[in-house]
């Protein structure tokens, strides 16, 4: 199982995507320097947050990671490596949509409010991150599919 390469790519896509989901994705930083920092649990800031109601999004991170574990559990099933690197790959990309939608959502809602005015949004590591983990599991899934024609090319010779 380590010695196949597919393994690195999963354990280090495992990795990167654990860690993500602990740091800050965004912050909102305002003229009256109120800053709001988009967290996989939601948003925290000093200031209420009124208005500001987010669904937790680390189910997204936790099913990716879930599904990466299952891929390095399934080794000899290749087939289903395949599907569960995709679904990985399907629930990363969830995320990183669904985190973008929602800096958006509340920037509109923070920017309605007459007494605000935006000074910055900044991109923290996190989206860097998961952004990140998607080349290996595209490597473990091309690594997979690779083992998989040498598996069945050795079997018609057989």
């Amino acid at each position: 199982m380590l010695q196949r390469i597919q393994t690195i790519y999963i354990i280090l896509f495992c990795a990167i995507l654990f860690i993500a989901s602990f740091l800050p994705f965004a912050s909102i930083v305002l003229d009256n320097q109120t800053s709001f920092e988009l967290y996989p649990t939601g948003w925290e800031s000093q200031s209420s947050l009124e208005g500001l109601k987010v669904y937790p999004f680390y189910s997204g991170y936790l099913v990716a990671v879930a599904f990466g574990i299952l891929m390095l559990v399934n080794f000899k099933k290749r087939q289903k490596q395949l599907r569960y690197g995709t679904l990985s790959y399907f629930f990363v990309l969830i995320t990183i949509v669904y985190m973008f939608l929602e800096v958006s959502s509340t920037q509109e809602i923070l920017l309605s409010d007459v007494s605000n005015s935006l000074q910055s949004i900044n991109y923290s590591y996190s989206m860097y991150l998961l952004v990140a983990c998607l080349p290996f599991i595209f490597l473990a899934n091309r690594a997979i599919k690779k083992d998989q024609k040498l598996v069945s090319s050795l079997d018609r010779l057989r």
